[in-house]
């Protein structure tokens, strides 16, 4: 009776078991496979898992304290790239400001240089000195400040 046992028991056994080794060979641009090695034959690797599915493995604490650093790390540093965007951005409108107050300033210096040429050409001869200083000042001023 035990023997009988035995005998039927031992097929599922051998079912429930995964394949050793396989080795895949290549000659002559065939392949084939086999169990036994060749000269330049590779081992592969046959998953036999069928549809079972593996556990999970469990997060240990140790894992948990890494993913926490990565995590930490991660936030400081987009903090730190904000702060350089928003310090960026800040520098740039006011560099942008700077630029306007100056282009209006340069306007305002080419009108009265032009007013006071316009006074030059205008003036009696009574006045023709003060009137050409006058010119010769917004000229200088207006290079001044305002080189291109």
């Amino acid at each position: 009776m035990f023997r009988h046992r035995l005998l039927l028991a031992l097929p599922l056994l051998f079912c429930t078991l995964p394949a050793w080794a396989v080795y895949k060979c290549e000659s002559n641009g065939q392949v084939t496979y086999s169990d036994a090695a060749c000269a330049n034959g590779k081992l592969v690797v046959i998953d036999d898992t069928r549809g079972v599915k593996s556990p999970a493995p469990a997060a240990t604490a140790k894992d948990k304290a890494a993913q926490q650093r990565l995590d930490k790390n991660r936030a400081a540093e987009e903090k730190r790239l904000s702060r350089q965007r928003n310090k960026q951005e800040r520098e740039e409108a006011r560099a942008r400001l700077l630029a306007e107050k100056q282009k209006r300033k340069c306007a305002q210096l080419a009108q009265r240089k032009a007013w006071a040429e316009d006074d030059l050409r205008n003036a009696p001869v009574k006045t023709m000195e003060k009137a050409r200083r006058k010119s010769q000042r917004a000229t200088e001023n207006y290079r001044t400040e305002c080189a291109s």
